[in-house]
């Protein structure tokens, strides 16, 4: 009768590959979720130009949710600006040329709401009442000419109405050229910057 011999030794290989490949599988989960998130959820946004001064500056980079919701007052978003919505006199939308860029803004106002911006006491009014707007840096004036709207006027629902912190230089829903924001054109709301290392931390 011919013996057989089994050396151990395989099982002991075989285990300790399969123990490395779980603890692979667990530790490319992490990855994997991670790469979802930033495919679907997530991104990274660069900030260009001046118009968000003191709250944000040029080059900072920020963390910004895709996920789709209707922004609040006081909310800061990424927009597609590719097209101006504006309000004609009989009271319908009508869509013109917008910047064709992303830009990055401030929600003002929603659908439902009723603006008024005192251009000469530079005051915005929601609803009738006094916005204090601790994050400009300065007064909120309307353009000399080719004003988007006529004020007061209320927001058309699905829309908002966006301003830039530093009101001076913002090219906003104030000008002919943005208009109103379709809620559909808001890209993501920014969350966190990222960048400058120095000043990482929540965006208000």
């Amino acid at each position: 009768m011919r013996e057989y011999v089994r050396f151990s030794g395989n099982q002991k290989v075989h285990r300790v590959i399969g123990e490395c490949l779980d603890v692979l599988g667990w530790a490319m989960l992490p990855i994997l979720v991670m790469i979802l998130l930033f495919t679907y959820v997530f991104r990274v946004a660069t900030v260009q130009g001046d118009s968000m001064l003191p709250t944000l500056e040029d080059t900072d980079k920020l963390l910004i949710c895709e996920l789709k919701r209707r922004p609040d007052p006081g909310d800061i978003v990424i927009i597609n600006a590719e097209d101006a919505v504006l309000i004609s006199k009989d009271g319908s939308l009508t869509v013109g040329e917008g910047l064709h860029k992303s830009i990055v803004k401030r929600v003002i106002a929603v659908g439902g709401q009723i603006l008024d911006i005192d251009s000469d006491a530079g005051i915005v009014y929601l609803n009738g009442e006094p916005q204090e707007e601790l994050y400009t840096n300065t007064i909120t004036q309307l353009p000399d000419l080719d004003s988007a709207f006529c004020y007061p006027f209320m927001i058309p629902e699905g829309f908002v109405f966006v301003m830039g912190d530093n009101r001076d230089i913002s090219m906003d829903s104030r000008y002919k050229e943005v208009g109103l924001v379709p809620e559909a054109s808001i890209e993501g709301v920014v969350l966190v910057r990222v960048y400058p290392l120095e000043s990482v931390g929540i965006v208000e």
